[in-house]
């Protein structure tokens, strides 16, 4: 019991800290709120206001906590809050980050109270339902590729101000090079395979990785050609081998120097690794064996997936009860900003903390490969003290 107040105090501690660099001068009270926010979060494992208000410590009601949680949830801008937010992950980005974009969704189909509820496509099933969309921008840390959220803004295609997903992909990549400039490489899904993108990144000397959509022409050798077609062009290969479930496969790279809209971009042609080519486009020509390095960055777009998915497995993230709009995008770039907060723990798997908290997950002994994602251990681990000292507190 000693080890786990110890701990406790510990996790606190870091969250404290967390709480102070982020809130800056916004002041004690908004402090107050976002530790309790996150403490009962992190308690509960849950984005009710009900169950995070359990997951606090203090004499006041449940009912009372909830009120005082609502109204702060629309007496500020998480917005203001990313910049300060964004200089405490800081130390996690150097010039080999790997940042992803994607969108994510949370649906709300029996919703009927909640302002300006679009429409949006189910990622799970495929199917349209009522719901907001997400614009999700995360960071892999730099030696255990923990996804780090930095940027989680909920899109309403109903909202007066809204014009398009790209509009809004702008505004999110004009937020990180605010912060980080224009380190790092950008790696998108072939939802974004868009011109006008493209040229904004060579335009602005950002690094990026691109999957085309298989629709695309592209200019070879001053011919045009579809791209379904350019793999039967002759090209330099480099073959690897690998093994998934008991099956081993060979991958085959091919590089191709294309022109798309007087753009002049690598392509990358991967056949092996699905039922149908690969295909990959860059601005990126420094390594040697570029097209290996290409695809294995790209691979690492999947881990954006993985953090969407704890949210809402852990967090209950589509749970939301909140109905104003500016409550929803605190909600959900609250937690985000929390994930963050663990995928920095994780990372330093060295600290005395990780360990303890790790060894406290009681998660069975096996051995996870490098880039293996903690979060799952970490935030079980923390829930359990969490909770351990509010029942100890309240007895």
């Amino acid at each position: 019991m000693r080890d786990c107040n110890r701990v406790f105090r510990d996790v606190a501690s870091k969250l404290n800290g967390f709480v102070k660099k982020v809130v800056g001068n916004g002041g004690k009270v908004l402090q107050n709120l976002l530790n309790d926010f996150w403490t009962g979060m992190l308690s509960k494992q849950n984005v009710l206001l009900s169950e995070i208000s359990r997951g606090t410590k203090g004499e006041t009601s449940p009912n009372k906590k909830v009120e005082r949680f609502s109204r702060g949830l629309t007496s500020f801008s998480c917005q203001d809050l990313v910049w300060n937010y964004h200089e405490t992950i800081k130390p996690e980005i150097n010039d080999r980050t790997v940042f992803v974009i994607d969108d994510s969704d949370v649906i709300k189909p029996f919703g009927t109270k909640f302002e300006d509820l679009g429409t949006v496509r189910d990622g799970s099933t495929g199917n349209i339902e009522k719901g907001y969309g997400i614009v999700n921008v995360v960071a892999l840390s730099p030696h255990h590729k923990q996804p780090i959220p930095l940027y989680a803004y909920v899109v309403s295609n109903i909202e007066i101000d809204y014009v398009s997903n790209n509009i809004e992909t702008e505004k999110a990549l004009d937020c990180i090079n605010r912060s980080f400039g224009s380190v790092g490489i950008k790696v998108f899904d072939r939802g974004y395979d868009d011109c006008k993108l493209i040229r904004r990144l060579i335009n602005a000397q950002e690094k990026f990785i691109i999957r085309c959509k298989k629709n695309r022409d592209v200019i070879l050798n001053n011919k045009k050609i579809d791209i379904l077609d350019i793999v039967k062009e002759p090209a330099s290969e480099i073959k690897s081998y690998f093994q998934k479930d008991k099956k081993s496969y060979t991958l085959t790279y091919k590089k191709y120097a294309v022109v798309i809209s007087e753009m002049e971009l690598n392509l990358i042609v991967i056949t092996g690794y699905g039922k149908d080519p690969m295909f990959l486009l860059t601005n990126m020509s420094l390594d040697k064996e570029l097209e290996t390095t290409i695809a294995k960055v790209y691979r690492l777009r999947w881990k954006i997936e993985e953090i969407h998915l704890f949210e809402k497995e852990v967090f209950s993230l589509e749970n939301f009860r909140v109905r104003k709009l500016k409550a929803i995008r605190n909600v959900v770039l609250l937690t985000s900003m929390l994930c963050g907060f663990i995928a920095v723990i994780c990372e330093h798997q060295n600290h005395k903390l990780f360990k303890e908290l790790f060894k406290m997950s009681q998660t069975l002994k096996k051995k996870f490969g490098k880039n293996h994602l903690y979060f799952y251990s970490i935030a079980r681990a923390i829930s359990d003290l969490f909770t351990l000292q509010i029942r100890f507190s309240s007895a």
